[in-house]
């Protein structure tokens, strides 16, 4: 082989790799604005809602158990018995009989600058019925109860917007700040003014609220029997924990879901019943709901484009590199690095058009731009117009293809495969007749 040919290939061949320093440099720049994009949805959420979730409700009866002990011991040589009084405060949880939420909410958008953050407002409605247990006989205690609680657990407080009075079986009782129960670190609850009785009591309630959020909305199922029913106007729902919706219906305009989670599936009062004084591990362990994502984040597309940089660099840099040997047309490396260079450009000026417009718009400037630049400079390296624009018209094809592989949300690896082959085997097909010893030879006619 020519020796100049093969030093000619491994210096294009280093410019390619030497080119990944810029293509790499992007990345991380897009990596740092999708974290100050983080930053400023942060922002947003904390003075709005953050990610909400509802636990409960549970009913919660602080009560003192009291008893005597006696203890025997020796004085003076005589068996004595001394008693004292002890005393134990305790909490006793117990889950609803059953609760049915009906929640509705509404999404919508909020700005910090060129960020942007997706909120909701959630109209939610729960309906059940509780127990109110009867006296503890224990012969060997004496049981003094408290004020029972209706307690809900709700992540962000900072989110409630209004919250009803409870209605318990025809009585009114108004929920007050503070989830009332250690085990939960914020919430509400309501005092109920009812006593257990010499029999147990079954009451139905009913309250409602309007809850702020954002990111995600989610339901801890510590009922005995649940049932969730949410609908929103977001039309790309991602459906989370440990249940998912037994019913579900998207539309271009919203969704709807329904769960139900039996006693047996969410076992709330086994886990209400593992709490140990003020702590319950548990209580929070397993959850449904539906977080409200973008299907294609934007800065998940400007990250999988990028990685793409590479591709397009070696792409072109073989298809100039076949040209210069099979039209004898020698072509600098400064001109193949300011050609890698416009490409890696391309994803820069992605990354910063997109901020500012709808993605699609942006990137069809950015491959605007690109095509035009490198069309026009292909024209005058290779002394051609047809070749220059047909390099121009494959570069717009696979900016096209490109496209369309990140609006793929579940098959953009398997496009991505299927055009590396598709590229290769179409190298492979249109070189298959090429005599590469012949092409190689200092000696070798120009065509």
């Amino acid at each position: 082989m020519n020796r100049t040919i093969a030093i000619k290939t491994l210096l294009i061949a280093a410019l390619a790799l030497a080119l990944l320093v810029p293509v790499n440099m992007i990345r991380d720049l897009i990596a740092e604005r999708q974290a100050r994009r983080n930053q400023a949805v942060d922002a947003i959420a904390l003075g709005w809602g953050k990610r909400q979730v509802l636990a409960g409700p549970y009913l919660l009866i602080p009560y003192e158990r009291s008893w005597t002990e006696t203890t025997r011991e020796t004085i003076d040589g005589a068996l004595r018995e001394r008693r004292s009084e002890r005393t134990e405060s305790m909490r006793l949880r117990l889950p609803v009989e059953r609760v049915s939420w009906s929640i509705a909410a509404a999404t919508h958008v909020k700005s910090r600058g060129i960020y942007t953050a997706r909120l909701y407002t959630a109209s939610v409605q729960a309906q059940g019925s509780i127990t109110l247990p009867a006296h503890l006989h224990d012969a060997s205690y004496r049981y003094l109860w408290g004020t029972p609680q209706l307690v809900l657990g709700i992540s962000d407080p900072r989110g409630i917007r209004k919250v009803s009075p409870l209605s318990l079986d025809g009585e009114t009782f108004a929920f007050v700040p503070g989830a009332g129960d250690p085990a939960l670190a914020t919430g509400i609850h309501a005092d109920l003014g009812l006593a257990p009785a010499a029999e147990a009591r079954t009451l139905a309630f009913a309250f409602s609220l309007e809850l702020a959020g954002s990111e995600s909305l989610s339901v801890v199922p510590l009922g005995r029997d649940t049932g969730v029913a949410l609908r929103a106007d977001w039309p790309h729902p991602s459906f989370q924990g440990l249940f998912l919706p037994v019913k579900s219906e998207r539309q271009d305009n919203g969704f709807s879901a329904e769960w139900q989670v039996s006693r047996y599936a969410a076992q709330g009062a086994e886990r209400l019943a593992a709490c140990r004084k003020d702590a319950c591990p548990g209580l929070a362990a397993q959850e449904l709901g539906v977080s409200f994502i973008e299907p294609v984040g934007l800065y998940q597309q400007l990250e999988r484009a990028s990685k793409y940089g590479f591709l397009f660099v070696g792409l072109m840099f073989a298809a100039f590199f076949l040209f210069e040997l099979l039209r004898r047309l020698m072509i600098h490396p400064i001109q193949y690095v300011l050609i890698g260079l416009a490409l890696a450009i391309f994803f820069l000026l992605l990354t910063a058009l997109s901020e500012h417009l709808r993605f699609g718009l942006a990137y069809a400037l950015a491959t605007l731009g690109c095509v035009g630049i490198v069309t026009a400079y292909v024209v005058r390296v290779l002394q051609s117009a047809a070749a220059g624009f047909a390099f121009g018209g494959a570069l717009a094809a696979l900016y096209a293809v490109l496209y369309t592989l990140l609006q793929a949300e579940d098959h953009a690896l398997l496009g991505g495969s299927v055009l590396l082959f598709l590229l290769l085997g179409g190298a492979m097909l249109a070189t298959r007749n090429v005599d590469w010893y012949r092409v190689t030879r200092r000696d070798a006619p120009q065509e």
